[in-house]
């Protein structure tokens, strides 16, 4: 086992038990709050890179959505992504979280864009990782074919065999067998009834639809090899939100986190940094 899923243990799991829901998070450090939302393949544990060096300056806590790991599966198998706001919303207050700071990649950028509207005093500020969208404008073909594509691959293929198709597509050709070990045991902690969910959100839901009501200071960090989130599609979206700080990551692919953990904390300490004094000071 590589060394960054051996550096889990000192990041245990914890529970909650939220109105007979079970939630799993890890945490770690003191300070202002950071929740850290995990994309559509992975889990928890896949920050282990952050806890240890913002564990500094942060309380840090990375959920397992609802679903995923040992965390309780949503009640409903057609979410929107404000179901999983709800979710949070509940962890967020169990924790005495104040007014944290919400960074989310990939689709938990669409989660944590919901929570961000519906909570605008709630919130410091909110950074997208390599946001994905959501196929919810799209035509009714292709949003089935989202929907489909990642659960039937996980039916077909196992969890050894998904990590090993769709592992080294969430990272650049820079990175190395530690990075491709820490995305693929985030793969193992997969559930099929989770991954349904997340899927559904993913193809039916859309992260403008947030974005226009969540009055937070918004940043966003993309990778710049980046094939799931293109860079293009990124810098159309941030577009869309004047004010907008932006931090490209060279060398880096979806999982920016994961690939070039030095430069994302150098990219996400600059863009809590610029916030309006109402926000986070690091």
């Amino acid at each position: 086992m590589s060394a960054l899923v051996n550096s889990l243990s000192r990041f245990p799991l914890r529970h909650l038990d939220l109105g007979g829901r079970r939630l799993a998070y890890r945490s770690a450090g003191r300070g202002p709050a950071l929740v850290l939302l995990h994309g559509i393949s992975s889990g928890s544990g896949s920050w282990v890179c952050q806890l240890e060096p913002l564990a500094r300056e942060f309380t840090l806590v990375a959920w397992d959505a609802p679903g995923y790991g040992q965390s309780t599966p949503l009640a409903t198998a057609t979410p929107s992504a404000l179901d999983y706001a709800a979710v949070l919303h509940d962890l967020v207050v169990a924790l005495a979280l104040e007014r944290p700071l919400l960074l989310g990649h990939s689709l938990g950028a669409m989660i944590g864009a919901a929570y961000a509207s519906r909570h605008p005093d709630g919130v410091r500020g909110l950074v997208l990782a390599n946001p994905a969208q959501g196929y919810g404008r799209a035509d009714a073909d292709t949003r089935e074919q989202v929907y489909r594509k990642r659960p039937d691959m996980l039916r077909k293929l196992g969890h050894q065999g998904l990590a090993a198709a769709r592992g080294p597509v969430l990272l650049s050709q820079h990175a190395g067998q530690d990075q491709l070990d820490l995305v693929a045991h985030g793969m193992m902690g997969l559930t099929l009834a989770g991954f349904e969910a997340a899927s559904y959100l993913l193809a039916h839901d859309d992260i403008r639809d947030y974005l226009a009501d969540c009055p937070a200071p918004i940043g966003v960090i993309y990778g710049e090899e980046d094939v799931i989130t293109p860079p293009a599609g990124v810098l159309e979206l941030a577009a869309g939100y004047p004010g907008v700080g932006i931090e490209p990551l060279a060398g880096a692919g979806h999982a920016s986190y994961i690939d070039q953990p030095d430069a994302f904390g150098r990219a996400l300490r600059r863009l809590i940094g610029a916030l309006p004094n109402r926000g986070v000071q690091a």
